[in-house]
């Protein structure tokens, strides 16, 4: 047992918690995760008064409730307003040239919404200018960061990169106690379908298509699970659609059935 911490807690919890976590959503959590575990499960122990992880640990095998909750508590959420932007300036390259009347994507591991978000930004000049219909799916397995972008809500210097028109066109400033904040106007939320997704189970989608960010995704699982995923992305894909990694994720020795035609881009073969 762990003796300078506030709550008890051991490397066979720990073992126990991200067991857990892996067979429900197949994230393979390191050794490296062990402070991480207890620095964001803490507040949930203080929720319920308990004195130990074993009654914590306890709780979240026989709680659906707060099962969820423990997931939501250590699911990464990194994500930021136009992250990668290369990837956007190509899809403003792609639609610009492009002959489509609609234009389906999907954002796998949306976080709160920044993702999808930065999408219309980008994309909506040129599909208005086309007459476009942009749809955006937003996933991810955390149902707390899928409320904070289905409200679309966000400080101000989220987005303090843009500049005035775009802020304007795209965004209502908040005021009294929320001048520090801005929200997505409703028109451009409308475009986003939020909906929670664990990609290791089967998919609920409905439809195919043009572009799928799965991006800083792939990273948190092992060689296997790419590769049944990667094959899932090319099904879920219009033929030539394309896939979008995060910067430090590759296909390369995960899948055959791709074309790599930019950083971290990938067409869909055959």
């Amino acid at each position: 047992m762990t003796s300078n911490k506030e709550f008890g807690y051991n490397r066979e919890v720990f073992n126990r918690l991200r067991g857990l976590a892996n067979a429900w959503s197949g994230i393979t959590v390191t050794d490296e995760k062990f402070e991480m575990y207890y620095a964001r499960l803490t507040k949930r122990l203080r929720f319920h008064k308990l004195a130990d992880f074993k009654d914590y640990l306890h709780m979240v095998e026989n709680d659906a409730h707060e099962f969820k909750e423990f997931i939501n508590c250590i699911t990464t959420n990194v994500t930021s307003f136009g992250r990668e932007q290369h990837h956007f300036d190509y899809l403003k390259a792609f639609l610009t040239q492009s002959h489509h009347k609609e234009f389906n994507i999907w954002s796998a591991g949306c976080s709160s919404g920044e993702e999808p978000y930065s999408i219309i930004l980008n994309l909506m000049p040129v599909c208005e200018k086309k007459g476009i219909k942009l749809t955006i799916t937003a996933t991810d397995l955390d149902t707390d960061v899928l409320q904070k972008g289905a409200n679309g809500v966000y400080p101000l210097q989220a987005i303090e990169k843009y500049d005035l028109a775009v802020k304007k066109q795209f965004f209502e400033k908040g005021k009294g106690t929320n001048n520090n904040k801005c929200r997505v106007k409703e028109k451009y939320r409308k475009l986003v379908t939020f909906q929670q997704l664990n990609l290791m189970d089967e998919w609920q989608l409905s439809q195919k298509y043009d572009v799928i960010f799965c991006r800083n995704v792939l990273i948190y699982f092992d060689a296997p699970k790419k590769q049944r995923l990667a094959r899932k992305y090319w099904d879920h894909l219009v033929p030539e659609g394309h896939l979008f990694l995060g910067h430090s994720e590759t296909l390369h020795k995960i899948s055959d059935d791709f074309d790599s035609v930019g950083k971290t881009i990938y067409r869909k073969r055959g």
